[in-house]
């Protein structure tokens, strides 16, 4: 049987190997970041593609916004997705996870039917970030978080491998649900991306991009959905870091009190 998959993809600041600060008067400065495909988003990416590899079906992206210097639409076309599209309008600029949620909440209800939602962990926002949990809330499906492997499709189910604390848990949803996909670490992951294509790189290097604004997907004001507003950013202080020779010592693991005056030296610095 085949299933339709819908994945949220976001181009985000590489800041992997930045050199010196990248704020100025409360402001990044853009022009000392380049930016990337969100790694996260590129295993959900995987796992529906893996998913139409398996079962047959669709994979559309969707991403919010004008690419900087990285279009990752058109890398998810490289790569084998489907169809793509571009939510582009001045409304929807700095919008914050909640109204994102809604926005593009808004767009999949426009594409209609669908199997599964993928997303990335949001890990650039921090990992307590909401964005997949408002489309799932907004679109009144269910959801599994930190999700490693699909196990089983099948019967109008899926049932997921899922990471939490010192293990797994093996959890089953009905489908349509959302999956936000967890961190790919090792080569061999279920969720490791492939590779683009070079014939898809050739068929698809000037296709238009289809964009839809916020009047194509039925959004007006979003303002009462802007709960969060970022104001101005702060550099984190340079500190020095002096080093210091310590005096090997063997001390007996079972002395409590020996081990935290060992950790009192080091810490004094």
């Amino acid at each position: 049987m085949p299933y339709n998959s819908i994945v949220i993809v976001r181009e985000i600041w590489d800041t992997r190997d930045l050199v010196g600060s990248i704020v100025e008067e409360g402001k990044i400065r853009e022009d000392k970041l380049t930016t990337r495909f969100e790694p996260e988003d590129l295993n959900a990416l995987e796992m529906a593609l893996r998913i139409k590899d398996r079962h047959g079906g669709k994979v559309i992206a969707i991403s919010i916004g004008q690419p900087r210097e990285v279009d990752v639409l058109r890398e998810c076309l490289y790569r084998g997705a489907d169809e793509v599209i571009r939510l582009d309008d001045p409304a929807f600029a700095d919008l914050d996870s909640l109204a994102a949620g809604y926005v593009l909440a808004q767009a999949i209800r426009r594409i209609g039917e669908f199997d599964l939602i993928l997303s990335g962990v949001n890990v650039p926002e921090g990992e307590n970030s909401l964005l997949a949990s408002h489309i799932a809330q907004f679109l009144g499906v269910e959801q599994i978080s930190y999700v490693d492997d699909i196990e089983e499709m099948s019967d109008g189910k899926i049932v997921c491998k899922k990471a939490v604390e010192m293990g797994y848990e093996f959890v089953e949803v009905k489908l349509p649900a959302l999956l936000i996909v967890g961190v790919a670490l090792v080569k061999d992951d279920p969720r490791a991306p492939r590779s683009a294509k070079a014939r898809l790189k050739l068929k698809y290097k000037k296709t238009p991009i289809p964009a839809w604004r916020a009047e194509d997907i039925g959004v007006s004001d979003l303002s009462e959905l802007k709960a969060v507003r970022v104001s101005g950013y702060d550099p984190i202080p340079e500190k020095a870091i002096k080093s210091k020779e310590i005096e090997s010592k063997e001390v007996d693991p079972e002395d409590e009190k020996a081990l935290k005056a060992m950790l009192s030296e080091i810490l004094s610095g």
